[in-house]
């Protein structure tokens, strides 16, 4: 594609010579045409030699790239100062020193100079211009791809699933004037003989011609039960007429039927001018297109195909006003580039706000005590280029959103975007917003109804645990009898630990993130307390425990019994997982956006097909020869992932059999 700003001194100097040598030539041959057109300015002695025709080339040379230096008009202003003090300097000349000063060549050097440098940056600005139509309407929508008579098949079909179609034929308008058939699609019954089918050809035609004629619909309808009727279309788009649309329906015609195949003679008409015009040829390479009045009409028609592509494209953000989401799009520069209407409602948009709205205006609407940075969310989506998601709860319309903010991503060229291997920058934000909160109401009932059933658990398992306990108090019963119900008692014992765990579980699973009390927590002062409350623990099993703080860590928006609870669920099963006389290491670790945990042991190990089942409720890995009571009951990792998870957090695991586990989670710095 040309760049008329690109500085071609050659052309400006071509240009400036072949002025120069036009002067030159006039005033050779011409020396009666200047001295009868102004004899103040030259002697009647003067002679207009090659010399002086040298003088012409430098002024001309000088005032071409000074024009291209500057704008024609501005240019003109300086020349103008100049020439008139010239037209002083040599009057004074020719009528006191009988000298010529070649005033009438220099002005015409300098005048033709600027308006044929002028005329070439014209040139070239129309035919960047035309190169750019050019690009803009071959560039078609990226799921366009059939051709328009391709698209016509496709049409006719849709078509016949909708109406109840007798025959229908696509007629294609030619240059001089006549109708070409270029779809057809028959159904039912048809004419039997040969006369027949052409008497209805030429009654069609006709019908066809007279739509064409007036440019309305035509419609026949035939009395009776059935409603059969006839119907032609022209099809007529930005005031072009490119065809016409029969269509015969033999029952059932309705009025909106009509409506139904005029839209859909529109995109005929639309697909039909889109080809026409891309295959018109706009000669815009020679410097006369510019003055031709053809290739002035091809780019007036080639604005109407652009227009036409951004018409229909423009049908897709137009159907997601239909969509349940709310969703905006945003430019980089927190520009608001498209609301659609159930996020103008989630917002509370009136008619001025819509306008004056920005990005963080937008998402400040959204504000809960979770969601209280939206800065922070956008920074960290432009860092990372990951998407930030987030549950918002509003208690005054008891309301749960799923917010989702996401980094769109283009080419860095023209390839399209369904390709997987080429490089993407960044082009705009995507804001959705999901009501879910039926979902978390059908969440929450099951949540109470397990809370309920753990609660009605817990009184029986306490009586069989209180019980046996106290047989197990009597000295007269026998041995065989004391271990069952020493079994018993364990066995209830751990039965209610992991009610409570399940309980807590279940509750951070309803809390919905509301209910958490965020203060700024430091992780160092976390890990240290958690290490003095399980050290007995660790020397009971001879295991040391490692710290490895980091003091100079930010600080974290966490729930302080939460986290601390994450810990020490974590630094427990390194404990008692970990054979004697070995060491747990704990550490935290300060990353790019990101504070992390690290639990580290030399205990036995998980095997790899079960590191990320882990996490799962009620899942225990099974051990050759552990004892079943030392067993847990297979929530405390879930309890942990869920609290890391609704702190914006992730959890991780790495563990090799024999070798150990390294267990961490993050939390987002602020």
């Amino acid at each position: 594609m040309k760049n008329y700003k690109d500085k071609s001194i050659k052309t400006v100097l071509l240009i400036s010579f072949s002025v120069a040598v036009g002067v030159s030539i006039l005033g050779y041959f011409g020396i009666d045409f200047f001295s009868a057109l102004l004899m103040l300015v030259k002697p009647p002695s003067a002679v207009f030699d090659w010399q002086k025709a040298l003088i012409l080339v430098a002024v001309s040379a000088v005032t071409g790239l000074m024009t291209e230096r500057f704008c024609p008009k501005t240019m003109l202003r300086y020349a103008a100062w100049w020439l008139s003090g010239w037209f002083v300097v040599s009057v004074i000349a020719a009528q006191f020193f009988e000298t010529g000063l070649l005033f009438i060549p220099i002005l015409l050097t300098v005048l033709l100079t600027i308006l044929f440098i002028h005329l070439k940056t014209l040139w070239l600005i129309d035919s960047a211009l035309t190169d750019s139509l050019i690009t803009l309407a071959s560039a078609g929508h990226l799921l366009e791809g059939k051709t328009a008579d391709l698209r016509i098949e496709s049409g006719l079909r849709l078509l016949e699933t909708v109406l109840p179609l007798s025959e229908a034929i696509v007629f294609r308008r030619t240059n001089d004037g006549e109708l070409h058939p270029v779809g057809r699609a028959r159904s039912g019954k048809t004419a039997d003989s040969l006369i027949e089918r052409q008497s209805s050809w030429r009654e069609n035609v006709g019908l066809c011609e007279e739509a064409l004629a007036k440019r309305e619909t035509i419609v026949q309808t035939a009395d009776g039960e059935e409603k059969s009727a006839r119907i032609a279309l022209p099809l007529i788009y930005a005031d072009i007429t490119v065809g016409v649309l029969f269509v015969q329906i033999n029952q059932n015609f309705e009025r909106d039927d009509r409506n139904l195949l005029e839209a859909f003679s529109e995109q005929l008409a639309r697909n039909f001018q889109r080809k026409e015009l891309r295959g018109r040829m706009l000669p815009h390479e020679s410097w006369q297109s510019s003055l031709s009045s053809q290739s002035a009409e091809n780019r007036l028609d080639i604005i109407n195909l652009v227009h036409t592509n951004i018409k229909e494209q423009a049908f897709s953000t137009l159907a997601s006003s239909y969509l349940n989401e709310a969703y905006a799009v945003a430019y980089l520069d927190g520009t608001l580039a498209y609301l659609n209407k159930q996020i103008r409602r989630f917002a509370e948009l009136s008619q001025r706000d819509f306008y004056e709205i920005d990005l963080f205006g937008l998402l400040d609407r959204f504000k809960t005590d979770v969601f209280s940075e939206p800065r922070l969310a956008i920074r960290r989506v432009l860092q990372t280029g990951d998407t930030f998601q987030s549950q918002l709860y509003f208690a005054e319309t008891n309301r749960t959103l799923d917010m989702k903010i996401s980094l769109v991503k283009v080419s860095f060229d023209d390839q399209s975007i369904h390709e997987t291997s080429v490089l993407m920058k960044p082009a705009c934000f995507l804001i959705t917003f999901r009501d879910i909160s039926a979902v978390k109401e059908n969440e929450k009932l099951r949540s109470d109804m397990a809370s309920l059933m753990s609660h009605e658990l817990r009184t029986p398992i306490t009586s069989i645990s209180g019980f046996s306990e106290l047989l197990l108090a009597d000295e007269t019963m026998s041995e065989e009898s004391r271990e069952f119900l020493t079994i018993i008692s364990h066995e209830s014992q751990r039965l209610s630990k992991m009610l409570s765990t399940f309980l807590s579980v279940s509750n951070l699973e309803q809390s919905d993130k509301q209910e958490f009390v965020k203060t700024p927590v430091k992780l160092d002062s976390v890990v240290s307390e958690v290490i003095g409350d399980l050290q007995e623990n660790a020397k009971r099993k001879r295991i040391r425990l490692v710290e490895q703080a980091n003091t100079h860590l930010p600080p974290v928006a966490a729930d302080k019994g939460l986290i601390t609870r994450a810990v020490t669920h974590l630094v427990d099963n390194a404990i008692r997982y970990s054979p004697e006389r070995t060491s747990v290491i704990i550490s935290t670790v300060l990353e790019a956006d990101f504070l992390r945990v690290v639990v580290e042991d030399r205990g036995y190990g998980i095997p790899t097909g079960e590191q990320d089942k882990i996490w799962q409720k009620f899942y225990r890995v099974s051990r050759d020869g552990f004892d079943k009571e030392e067993e847990s009951t297979g929530l405390g990792l879930s309890l942990v992932k869920e609290i890391i998870e609704q702190h914006g957090g992730e959890v991780e695991v790495k563990s090799e059999i024999g070798a150990g586990s390294r267990f961490s989670f993050t939390l987002p710095r602020l």
